[in-house]
């Protein structure tokens, strides 16, 4: 029987998307399919936060109040991110052992009949570092069928130089089958790689609504709002976003990133998350997954893009379904702009999604067949 090992985000304790997708397609492989699998446990030195970033945290925390640092939350100021690992011991079967380097894992020899990498920015190697091979399944035999299930580059453009390049170009030409979560990524696996790639849709949507209603179960948290909110650092022009919109529409407003008491932030538990999304009325976010989210549960959203985090990957996305004008570009008030955004007509995005998926399925059908 096919024995298939996941390499992702997983490790992830501080992003809901990562750890959401990653259950999502283990969810999609076991039930929908009836394969096993599990997530290998690989959680890359420096992952975890060190006593001298720790340190750090706090030192910034005093200049931010004192105003010699611009405003931000580090994620070492979080006091919870056990909710994360509480959530993988309910919905992500890992492997026994726990990897920490491309070399740790290559000398495990790995048991699998298939391995998959995706879905998230695996194949983007500034996020990777010096454990970006990984992502490419180089520490895998050559016997074990790889498979890349909606990996994406975050960007339309492959980071690396010419040089730097051909190792990864190498892995992937190993490849059994390759798809990618962007329309461009399936332009860089040519044009970069040599290889051809399906594009697919992220875990989120493939395996639909039903599985994160029974994430949710009987969660109920305290102070749903009407607007909901997910942004990480968020600036004065944002927090005027907020202002503005909740305003324009009379509408509560509330940040289910975290929340706080005095300097203490916590972090939300996932199924509160799903929760507050599934309850809004309109969400606003800088977040791929949490824009997923937003149409699985069929709620007007706005979003509102961060440079760092790649515009390409929503992009692609929102302009398949329709859905591309949801994104400010900063030409227009964004509080006008989401009103005018809040009547969907989500009939027709289902009918394009439906599409999509039977797409998505039948590749990663085929791929482990």
């Amino acid at each position: 029987m096919n024995k298939i090992g996941i390499v992702n985000y997983q490790y992830s304790n501080h992003n809901y998307g990562a750890v959401l997708q990653a259950a999502a397609l283990h969810f999609y492989i076991n039930h929908t399919l009836g394969y096993e699998s599990e997530h290998i446990n690989f959680i890359p030195q420096g992952a975890k936060p060190k006593l001298k970033t720790k340190l750090k945290s706090i030192i910034n925390r005093y200049l931010r109040d004192f105003g010699l640092k611009e405003k931000k939350i580090e994620h070492a100021s979080f006091i919870n991110p056990e909710i994360f690992e509480e959530f993988r011991q309910k919905w992500l079967p890992r492997s026994d052992n726990t990897y920490h380097s491309f070399e740790q894992i290559k000398q495990a020899n790995l048991n699998y009949t298939h391995a998959i990498v995706g879905s998230d920015q695996v194949w983007r190697p500034s996020y990777a570092d010096s454990s970006a091979l990984v992502y490419f399944l180089a520490f895998l035999n050559n016997d074990v069928k790889k498979i890349s299930y909606a990996a994406s580059f975050g960007n339309d453009f492959w980071e690396l130089n010419e040089q730097d390049t051909k190792k990864f170009a190498d892995e992937v030409k190993q490849f059994t089958a390759v798809s990618v979560r962007e329309i461009s990524g399936v332009d860089i696996c040519k044009n970069t790689f040599g290889v051809d790639a399906q594009h697919v849709l992220d875990p989120t949507l493939l395996v639909g609504r039903a599985f994160f209603d029974s994430v949710i179960g009987e969660a109920i948290p305290k102070g749903n709002s009407d607007i909901v909110f997910y942004k990480l650092d968020i600036d004065d022009k944002f927090e005027k976003c907020i202002e503005d919109t909740s305003s324009n529409f009379s509408f509560s407003n509330k940040n289910i990133y975290y929340s706080s008491q005095g300097r203490k932030y916590y972090y939300r538990p996932v199924s509160d998350w799903l929760s507050d999304i599934r309850e809004s009325k309109l969400v606003i976010t800088d977040s791929f997954h949490c824009v997923c989210f937003a149409i699985l549960f069929e709620k007007p959203f706005l979003y509102y893009p961060n440079d760092n985090r790649g515009l390409a990957r929503l992009e692609s996305l929102l302009t398949l379904l329709g859905l591309e004008n949801h994104i400010y570009r900063g030409d227009v008030d964004p509080a006008e702009l989401a009103k005018s955004l809040m009547n969907i007509d989500y009939s027709e995005v289902n009918q394009k999604l439906a599409k999509l998926r039977d797409g998505s399925a039948k590749f990663l059908y085929d791929a482990l067949a």
